[in-house]
C-alpha cells in the first residue's frame, strides 16, 4: 500500500511538473493579440498600391508629353523691333508684285511674281505669289520684293540674300502679303527663297558674352520640327537686350524685316537672373521671334530639368511598386507560403506569435505578413497571411 502511494505521488509530481512547464512555456510565448474586426476604427485599405501605381504612371506620361512647354510660351512676352519698320507693302496693288535684284540689274518692273499656278507658283488664286528664277553661276545674290515699279514700298529696307550652290540652279521666290496673326516678325508679310543655307543658324545679340558673335556654339538653334528652329537660353542678368538670327560664321541674317544684309533686331527684356529666353526661327517663311518673361516654374518645367526630374521620379516609383506587386503576387503567394509549412522541418504545426516592427512596415506597404513559430523545431519567421483565414484569440 505504501509503495502504491509512493507511485501515485510520483505520478502526481510528474503531472504537476509538466503543467508548470507548459504554463512557463505559455507565459514565455509572445502571442499575437487580435483586435476584433468590429472594434477596428480605421479599416485597412488594400488597393492603395494599385491606385498609386496608376497615379505615378499617369504623372510620368504627363511629363513625357510635357504640356508645360506650350503653357510657358503662352505666358511669355514677345519681342518687338528695336527700331520702327517704316515699310509695309500694300495688299493687292494694281501693278502686282515684282522681284528685283542684282541678277536682273535691279529692274523693278519686268520680273513679276505670279499667283496663277505657273512658273513656280503652286496654287492659283491662293494669295501666295511666287516666281522661279534660274541662276547660271553659283554665288550670293541680293534681291527685294516690291509692288512693280514702286520702290518706296520695297522690302526689306536693305537687300535680302540668296545662295546659289551649283550652276543653272532654279530658285523659287515666294511672297505672302497677308500673314495670319503671329508672334513672328515680319508680322504682316513674309518673303523667302528655297535655297540651301551654307551653315547653321545662330541667335546673336547683346545678351551674348561676346556681343553679336555669329560663331558662338552655345547659341546655335536646333531643329524643332516642320521647318522650325529653336534655342532656349538662360540670360544671366536682368536687362533689355537686342537680338536677331544669323548664319553661323557669316554676316547674313534674319531680323524683324526678314532676310537682310542689315537685319533689324528684336528687343526683349528679362526681369530676373538666369531667366529662360526662347529664340525661334521659321525657315519656311524666314521669320523670327524672341519670347521672354515666362513664369519661373513653367519655364523650369517646360524647358529646364523639371519635367525630366518628375518623369524619372514617377517612373522609378511606378517600377518599384510594380516589382513589389508582381513579387507579392508570385513569390509571396499566401497559398504557397501556407502549404510550405515550416522551412526547417516542413511541418505544419505553426503557431501565431506577435509581430515585430518590420512586420508592421511590410504590412503597411501591402505585404500582409504574420509571424509564426513552429512547435516542432522552434523556428520563428514570417509567412504571408491569407485574409480569408482570420483567427481571433
Amino acid at each position: 500500500m505504501t509503495e502504491q502511494n509512493n507511485v501515485a505521488k510520483e505520478q502526481d509530481q510528474i503531472v504537476e511538473e509538466q503543467s508548470q512547464t507548459a504554463s512557463r512555456r505559455r507565459r514565455g510565448e509572445r502571442r499575437y493579440r487580435f483586435t476584433p474586426r468590429k472594434q477596428r476604427r480605421f479599416p485597412q485599405i488594400r488597393w492603395w498600391r494599385e491606385a498609386l501605381m496608376v497615379l505615378l504612371l499617369a504623372t510620368a506620361v504627363l511629363f513625357i508629353i510635357n504640356p508645360f512647354t506650350r503653357l510657358a510660351l503662352s505666358k511669355a512676352t514677345a519681342g518687338s523691333p528695336a527700331e520702327p519698320l517704316t515699310v509695309t507693302p500694300p495688299v493687292q496693288p494694281e501693278s502686282g508684285y515684282c522681284i528685283t535684284g542684282d541678277f536682273v540689274d535691279w529692274d523693278g518692273r519686268n520680273t513679276p511674281l505670279l499667283d496663277d499656278g505657273s512658273n513656280g507658283d503652286r496654287t492659283a488664286g491662293d494669295n501666295l505669289y511666287s516666281r522661279t528664277v534660274t541662276f547660271e553661276e553659283p554665288g550670293k545674290y541680293l534681291w527685294r520684293v516690291l509692288p512693280c515699279g514702286v520702290w518706296n514700298s520695297a522690302v526689306p529696307e536693305k537687300s535680302a540674300w540668296v545662295f546659289i550652290t551649283e550652276p543653272n540652279q532654279a530658285i523659287t521666290f515666294t511672297f505672302n502679303p497677308e500673314m495670319p496673326p503671329s508672334r513672328l516678325w515680319p508680322r504682316s508679310y513674309a518673303f523667302t527663297a528655297n535655297d540651301t543655307l551654307p551653315a547653321r543658324v545662330v541667335a546673336v545679340g547683346s545678351f551674348q558674352n561676346q556681343r553679336w558673335d555669329s560663331e558662338d556654339a552655345r547659341t546655335q538653334m536646333e531643329p524643332s520640327g516642320n521647318g522650325q528652329y529653336q534655342l532656349t537660353y538662360r540670360v544671366p542678368l536682368p536687362n533689355t537686350y537686342e537680338t536677331y538670327v544669323m548664319i553661323q560664321g557669316r554676316s547674313e541674317g534674319i531680323g524683324a524685316s526678314g532676310r537682310s544684309m542689315e537685319p533689324v533686331p528684336l528687343a526683349f527684356e528679362t526681369k530676373f537672373p538666369s531667366e529662360m529666353v526662347v529664340f525661334q526661327y521659321d525657315a519656311r517663311t524666314d521669320r523670327i521671334a524672341v519670347l521672354s518673361g515666362m513664369p519661373w516654374v513653367l519655364s523650369w518645367l517646360g524647358f529646364g530639368w523639371g519635367a525630366r526630374i518628375f518623369t524619372a521620379v514617377s517612373l522609378l516609383g511606378f517600377l518599384a511598386l510594380a516589382a513589389q506587386f508582381v513579387y507579392s503576387r508570385t513569390v509571396l503567394r499566401p497559398d504557397w507560403q501556407y502549404s510550405a509549412g515550416c522551412p526547417n522541418c516542413q511541418q505544419h504545426d505553426l503557431q501565431r506569435i506577435s509581430r515585430e516592427t518590420s512586420d508592421y512596415l511590410l504590412d503597411l506597404i501591402g505585404v500582409p505578413v504574420r509571424r509564426y513559430k513552429c512547435n516542432q523545431c522552434n523556428w520563428e519567421g514570417r509567412r504571408i497571411h491569407r485574409h480569408r483565414h482570420h483567427h481571433h484569440r
